[in-house]
């Protein structure tokens, strides 16, 4: 699948922007090329020192870098120590080494990394230790910012890029396409001078040597072979296998076709290096621009002409869809107003009062109790109890009082547990903040794991049954005579009686035997009083 990633720029280790210090010399590729099995040197060139205390520094600007070379190292088993060693740095911040003591010889290797980088202008540094064994600088890679020139620059076109295409015939194969199809073609278009396709040859696919070609822009077809392995070889890497001729300096269309069948070596595709040059000259552009400018006013009347009518329909429909939402929204209004006007009338006819008991309950039950059902009105230590859920990513809610609500108990039964909490110092709300959200976290022991709200029974007061029976009492008992049921003690032995007194104007009384029509019992009862109903007439 192409992607659009930016291409990375590479940048030779003959490059002059690249700044050597003192003690840094050309090194023979000659026999560097002989090492190991990850290919040559890029372009036949590498700089290396001996030199303790050697440097090199590239400015570049950009997100990210990566510097290869040969790594040669020796290892001095009685101090476990290796030489060379080095360290890189951006902007003087060490980078990523990573795997300075490889023990075999190998080109092509990764000395410094630097995967991302905040874009803008940065120094690479490389510091070099040495007692004696060379330090080897081959090339690096960078990814540069788009306002970054990149005329004459060598581009990285890998093989998931957008300019390149496969035909029919090719597999994925690691980080490249493998054909062994005769005929299998993959094309890239380019703006540059030149092109480089570099690969590998598997061992793991026949080792008999075939061939391949390329066409540039249709031109003549261009054979190059495909070597083989030797028998028990292993794969070798950062094949190249072919680059061009110098171009021209503009578009240019590459095709590269497989000549060999499966009995033979494949063709692996891993990326083109192009030699890159700059977009078409500034009056190219003008004139292209000119052009298109002319092109787009010859289409402006037109296309005014045919906005008119299009624009009054538009309008027509939202002024008939405002019209209509306004009308819906008048019948909705009037028709709850009705329903509350009734309700209210309702209301006063057979409750002089209204009051919301479950929302001043305090809670006399300290710590977090799990379990399936909701708890009664009354708690064993005579005080009330919420009951909340926290069922899945449902927000918290107070469940009905002296209901039954089933949830489930034990793990895998359901995504959370229902658990007790006690009352908090404001009414319980729908908020994510409440237990039962995402943001908290309780095992079935009622230890407390995450979230920013203290777990119940950690900081919260519990009230003792003598400062809350007092409150209940009259609560409750406002509630039986608002209810018409009989009032029920709060607990039998309970030390006073109530009695209820339902005014019938707004005149004071005196709590007196002879005004409550009653003989007061030791302890003296305590009065409720309630209020006179008045009718909206």
């Amino acid at each position: 699948m192409a992607t659009t990633t930016p291409r990375r720029i590479v940048v030779d280790d003959t490059d002059p922007t690249i700044q050597y210090s003192t003690g840094w010399f050309v090194a023979d590729p000659t026999k560097l090329n002989t090492l190991g099995n990850y290919g040559p040197v890029y372009n036949s060139s590498s700089h290396a020192t001996s030199t303790s205390g050697s440097t090199l520094t590239f400015p570049f600007n950009g997100t990210s870098i990566t510097v290869m070379g040969t790594i040669d190292i020796t290892t001095d088993t009685t101090t476990n120590t290796t030489d060379p060693t080095w360290t890189c740095y951006v902007d003087e911040i060490p980078i990523s080494n990573p795997n300075p003591t490889f023990a075999f010889p190998e080109n092509n290797w990764p000395l410094c990394n630097l995967a991302a980088v905040a874009g803008g202008a940065h120094t690479l540094t490389i510091q070099v230790t040495s007692k004696g064994q060379p330090f080897y600088f081959d090339n690096l890679l960078y990814t540069p910012l788009p306002s970054v020139a990149q005329e004459s620059a060598v581009l990285e076109y890998t093989n998931m890029d957008s300019s390149v295409s496969f035909g029919s015939g090719w597999a994925p194969w690691g980080a490249q396409n493998v054909t062994q199809t005769p005929g299998a073609q993959v094309a890239l278009n380019f703006h540059g001078t030149s092109v480089s396709l570099f690969g590998y040859v598997p061992t793991e696919l026949p080792h008999n040597a075939s061939s391949a070609s390329y066409t540039i822009d249709g031109g003549p077809p261009v054979n190059f072979a495909l070597n083989g392995l030797p028998a028990q070889s292993a794969t070798v890497y950062n094949t190249l296998f072919l680059t061009t001729n110098t171009l021209t300096p503009e578009t240019h269309n590459l095709v590269v076709s497989y000549d060999g069948d499966s009995a033979e070596t494949p063709l692996v595709v891993g990326s083109f290096f192009v030699t890159n040059v700059s977009t078409p000259s500034s009056s190219t552009t003008t004139t292209s621009a000119s052009s298109t400018a002319s092109a787009d006013l010859s289409t402006t009347p037109a296309a005014a002409t045919k906005s008119t009518p299009v624009g009054a329909i538009a309008g027509g429909i939202v002024g008939c869809v405002a019209v209509l939402a306004l009308i819906v929204g008048l019948v909705f209004w009037c028709r709850r107003r009705r329903r509350s006007v009734a309700a209210d009338t309702r209301r006063t006819s057979a409750n002089p009062f209204t009051m919301a008991a479950a929302e001043t309950l305090p809670a006399s039950v300290a710590g977090a109790q799990y379990a399936s059902t909701s708890s009664a009105l009354y708690s064993s230590t005579g005080g009330a109890q919420y009951s909340y859920s926290a069922v899945g990513s449902q927000h918290a809610r107070p469940e009905t009082l002296g209901s039954s609500s089933m949830y489930p108990d034990a793990p895998g039964a359901g995504p959370a547990y229902p658990y007790m909490r006690p009352a908090s110092p404001h009414p319980p709300t729908d908020a994510a903040s409440s237990y039962g959200g995402a943001s908290h976290a309780h095992n079935l022991s009622g230890s407390y794991t995450s979230g920013s709200d203290p777990p119940p029974g950690a900081g919260y007061p519990t009230p003792t049954p003598s400062e809350t029976s007092r409150k209940y009492q009259r609560e409750l008992a406002a509630t039986a005579a608002f209810m018409n049921m009989p009032l029920a003690p709060l607990r039998a032995s309970g030390p006073r009686a109530v009695v209820l007194r339902h005014h019938q104007d707004s005149g004071v009384r005196l709590n007196s035997a002879s005004s409550l029509g009653v003989p007061l019992p030791e302890p003296e009862p305590e009065i409720v009083e309630l209020p006179p109903g008045y009718s909206r007439e």
